[in-house]
């Protein structure tokens, strides 16, 4: 089903699977990602993902936080202390746990572009 589609790759590193044969696990640990494939051995050592997914997520999450934290001051005026933990916990449960999605997701998009077989092209 997924052979040969351009979004193969990028569904099966969604699903934490090797974004080559969709069958070994991509990580070992909640960020940490394997070696290789456990099962075509596939090497991932040219598949990272860096800061990118983290710096993606603190300026999104920033953009939506900060009108939010605004009308929260102008409807409540909550004291600061009040604000600064609502937000500074909102912000960081949002980004750990969108951050392993999104950098399965963009290790999905580096193995379509640099596919080693051409199959998805």
């Amino acid at each position: 089903m997924l052979e040969g589609s351009p979004i193969g790759p990028v569904r099966r590193a969604l699903n934490n699977t090797c974004p080559n044969c969709g069958e070994g696990s991509l990580f070992t640990s909640w960020l940490r990602m394997a070696p290789s494939c456990s099962s075509c051995d596939f090497d991932f050592s040219e598949l990272d993902a860096g800061d990118g997914p983290a710096s993606f997520l603190v300026l999104i999450y920033g953009a939506l936080i900060v009108p939010l934290a605004f009308l929260l001051e102008v409807l409540a005026s909550p004291p600061l202390w009040l604000q600064a933990l609502l937000w500074g916990v909102v912000m960081l449960i949002a980004t750990i746990k969108s951050l392993r999605p999104l950098k399965a997701l963009i290790i999905g998009w580096q193995f379509r572009i640099h596919d080693p077989d051409k199959k998805y092209f």
